[in-house]
């Protein structure tokens, strides 16, 4: 039903992995680790800051009470103020992105890499692949048109398996015909939680 290449979106070294190859992953699971340590000291120093910031704005509200203190410094500390609450947020948000997670439950590939490798934003680490339910795709002649709908049952075989059959239910029909086959290209959607079907196996339609 799902199928994604995870990979981080920053650059980095890989510190820990923290899935087992073929394994079961949920939703929101860690999968990989990369090096936090510039990161942290970035987001440490950003909360620092903003620390200051706030406390210089809270002297200069005591100071407007009295007035002592010009309106035009009360502005610049607290643009400063804001200004180190979005530094802090940024490194907040580069920080979180050093920690690639499941975006699905799944069941895991063998992973790329190793603890250690430097990896580029964007290159493939492990791919997850939903399979409690599947999808099947296949071609009809297009003389069947009219005897085609979305909610039809359709019977899955797979050569792999012989003498069994699934139940498929047809979830969506191309509207283009294939000009050069004069075929439909069809996907019908079938239950596989006893985990019998893998994707890319090759099936026949009954």
């Amino acid at each position: 039903e799902e199928s994604v290449d995870i990979a981080a979106e920053t650059n980095g070294r890989i510190v820990e992995i923290l899935f087992a190859d073929g394994a079961p992953v949920g939703k929101g699971d860690v999968l990989f680790r990369l090096d936090q340590t510039l990161l942290k000291a970035q987001v440490a120093d950003a909360q620092e800051r903003l620390a200051l910031a706030k406390s210089v704005v809270e002297r200069n509200a005591a100071l407007v009470k009295s007035r002592n203190i010009a309106q035009s410094v009360v502005d610049q500390t607290a643009t400063e103020l804001a200004l180190a609450e979005s530094a802090l947020a940024l490194a907040q948000v580069q920080l979180g992105k050093l920690t690639v997670v499941a975006p699905f439950s799944g069941r895991a590939g063998f992973r790329n890499v190793s603890v250690g490798a430097y990896v580029q934003a964007g290159a493939a680490l492990v791919h997850v692949e939903k399979i409690d339910r599947l999808k099947a795709g296949f071609s009809v002649p297009e003389l069947y048109f009219a005897r085609l709908a979305a909610g039809q049952a359709v019977a899955v075989a797979a050569d792999a398996l012989p003498g069994e059959a699934f139940e498929a239910i047809v979830s969506g029909i191309d509207p283009l015909v294939d000009v050069n086959g004069r075929a439909l290209r069809i996907r019908a959607d079938l239950d596989n939680t006893a985990g019998k079907l893998r994707p890319g196996m090759l099936v026949r339609i009954v």
